[in-house]
């Protein structure tokens, strides 16, 4: 197996497993404007189209470029008309490898502070995950995505064979859990659910359970009950089953793993990759 951090914007697969990421690579997946103030004449046409006010006045009707609100999107070059304003590639992010203490290759990316487009960063981070997984012959991809439906989110699932949803017992857990469902569907992508802090309200996670078994045909894979021993790992940065494994949360992670690898094994009888 080779895991993968994609959640660029925030990534902390590395402190879970307790790995130290090095060799990391600055990479370009973004692009941005630059002003050339010796064309420039001062007319004021690309600071007028740039929606994201990334351009203002210096006082003298020259642009004054703010990087961390440019969104690359090319107004500004198209309306100068004298070509002092361009769209070129910038770096935005990097990506880092490393190998776990528990023999797989671990690789992360991460997106530099106020920075954008994390969408294309994540794409290039799945790349080079399937480049090590090539080379070590592994044949699991294990990708760790964002929150959320968003571009990251969407790039992450370009390409799956199956998605893990992770969800907690609320309403706004489940409405966000629903959208990603859609999205997975769309995509013709199975996927199954994880109800984690299932004993936060096991009322409303039996609800939840059971909407998505009897409207949404998705099978839940396993329920995570709250333990305490999950903060006390993450402070250790070991899994939980290393740190702990008679507690009550390692042995719902040993057995959500069981049921993934059924899962997934069931989906393959039936022709999937």
């Amino acid at each position: 197996m080779t895991a993968v951090d994609a959640d660029v914007d925030a990534p902390n697969l590395s402190i879970v497993l307790g790995s130290e990421i090095s060799d990391f690579v600055e990479v370009e997946s973004s692009e941005k404007a630059s002003i050339d103030l010796d064309k420039c004449i001062s007319c004021g046409k690309c600071i007028s189209s740039c929606e994201p006010h990334a351009l203002i006045d210096r006082g003298d009707g020259s642009p004054l470029l703010m990087p961390f609100l440019c969104e690359g999107c090319g107004a500004c070059a198209i309306v100068c008309p004298v070509d002092a304003a361009s769209i070129g590639r910038v770096a935005n992010g990097c990506i880092g490898t490393s190998r776990s203490s528990y023999g797989f290759p671990v690789v992360v990316g991460q997106l530099q502070i106020g920075e954008s487009n994390s969408g294309e960063l994540v794409t290039l981070v799945k790349s080079r995950g399937a480049e090590i997984a090539d080379r070590d012959g592994c044949e699991t991809l294990l990708v760790d995505g964002p929150p959320g439906i968003g571009c990251p989110v969407i790039a992450v699932l370009t390409g799956a064979d199956y998605v893990i949803a992770v969800t907690e017992p609320t309403p706004i857990a489940a409405n966000s859990l629903g959208r990603l469902l859609d999205v997975a569907a769309h995509f013709g992508i199975p996927a199954g659910v994880v109800i984690n802090k299932f004993s936060l309200d096991q009322e409303y996670a039996k609800d939840m359970e059971n909407w998505l078994e009897r409207e949404r045909q998705i099978p839940v894979l396993q329920r995570i009950p709250m333990d305490d021993n999950f903060p006390l790992s993450l402070a250790d940065r070991t899994p939980l089953p290393v740190f702990n494994p008679a507690c009550e949360g390692a042995e719902a992670l040993r057995q959500l793993s069981t049921s993934v690898i059924a899962e997934l094994s069931r989906i393959g009888d039936r022709g999937g990759s």
